[in-house]
């Protein structure tokens, strides 16, 4: 084994994705029951995925595990997620746990470095070339695709990266996410290919637990006074908060448009930020700054329109081609169509709230 190997395996024994210790927890043929004793390992198992379905504090608690402990911890909060045989957990827990690693990645003080190029060749199959600042490392043109597609700023798009010979140039702390989004994909991965578990006896109140707080967080995110019902929204708008709700990822593009347009129709702030707590990276310090500034009350105190029709098709997020639409040009125009229609039909769903007027 070469010398970088043993420096990065040294410094990534908390991470429970090694090869040689992911195969220890497998030699040892443990069953769930077999944990029914080791109280430290479960609770810390279930606080870490109660932590991941609540609100995310933008630093985790250190949970004073060995790394044989912390392998089986991951090991058995992966089962209860499993248990819960929720699509939105799954999601959630993955998000979590993978910015939870990026974090104690980020808090390495020697053997960064190595310790990324390990994970990224080892853990996650990834052709990568090791460089010097400012491309401290360069990551073949597809993987890096595969793992930024989700990432909005402009400095990650193809056009302005570096490429030599096929491979895309990336700082450290670039590739720090990019291991991150990696991981994310791959702790989702394996959840999908557990299926659902059958809780045993000793663990079945903290599945119900979780099952509560699951529950209560779907519950929180849900609008509590909207103008208009959101089943009559624009078909775009319908399919960005639901999969908001879900838990899905969503482009920066996409949170913008629909916190646009939920705060142009008349959706208070407070609600357009719960709205955005379903998302895996939330932050309601940030997600609230972002609201207000769209809403004109941060920042340069304009108020954003929502975009027009050919804006959001460019961007893919357009329904069917609009063919649903009726020839509208911008969301907004739908909506106000709809409000007249409810109106004269004296339908539920609206309020004596004008509508902002939106020249887009």
């Amino acid at each position: 084994m070469a010398e970088d190997d043993i420096l990065a395996e040294a410094q990534l024994q908390d991470f429970p994705f090694l090869k040689q210790i992911r195969e220890y927890v497998v030699s040892r043929s443990l069953r769930l029951e077999d944990l029914q004793d080791a109280s430290q390992i479960v609770k810390a198992a279930f606080k870490r995925v109660e932590a991941a379905l609540k609100p995310w504090r933008s630093t985790h608690e250190a949970e004073g595990l060995s790394s044989t402990e912390e392998a089986l911890a991951h090991a058995l909060s992966m089962a209860l997620v499993a248990m819960l045989d929720s699509p939105f957990a799954k999601r959630r827990f993955a998000a979590y746990e993978a910015e939870r690693y990026a974090a104690m990645l980020k808090a390495l003080r020697e053997g960064q470095r190595h310790a990324l190029r390990y994970i990224a060749v080892n853990v996650l199959a990834l052709r990568l070339r090791e460089g010097s600042p400012p491309h401290d490392f360069w990551i073949r043109f597809d993987d890096y695709l595969k793992l930024s597609a989700e990432l909005n700023e402009p400095r990650f798009k193809l056009v302005n990266r570096v490429l030599d010979k096929g491979f895309v140039g990336v700082k450290r702390l670039e590739m720090i996410t990019l291991v991150k989004n990696g991981l994310e994909r791959l702790i989702l991965e394996r959840l999908e290919r557990m299926g659902r578990l059958e809780p045993p006896d000793f663990l079945r109140p903290y599945v119900e637990g979780l099952k509560k707080l699951l529950e209560a967080q779907k519950q929180a995110a849900g609008i509590s006074l909207t103008p208009l019902n959101p089943d009559s929204w624009p078909p775009c708008m319908q399919s960005l908060r639901s999969r908001l709700l879900a838990g899905e990822p969503v482009s920066h593009f996409g949170n913008f448009t629909l916190a646009a347009f939920m705060l142009r129709i008349g959706v208070g702030v407070d609600d357009v930020v719960s709205m955005y707590s379903q998302r895996g990276d939330f932050d309601p310090r940030i997600a609230r700054y972002q609201v207000e500034h769209i809403a004109g009350l941060k920042g340069s105190r304009t108020k954003y329109s929502v975009p027009r029709c050919a804006t959001i098709q460019s961007h893919g997020l357009c329904v069917e081609e609009g063919r649903l639409c009726g020839g509208v040009k911008s969301p907004m125009q739908f909506y106000r169509r709809r409000a007249r229609v409810l109106g004269r039909n004296g339908e539920k769903g609206g309020t004596d709230k004008p509508v902002q007027d939106d020249k887009t």
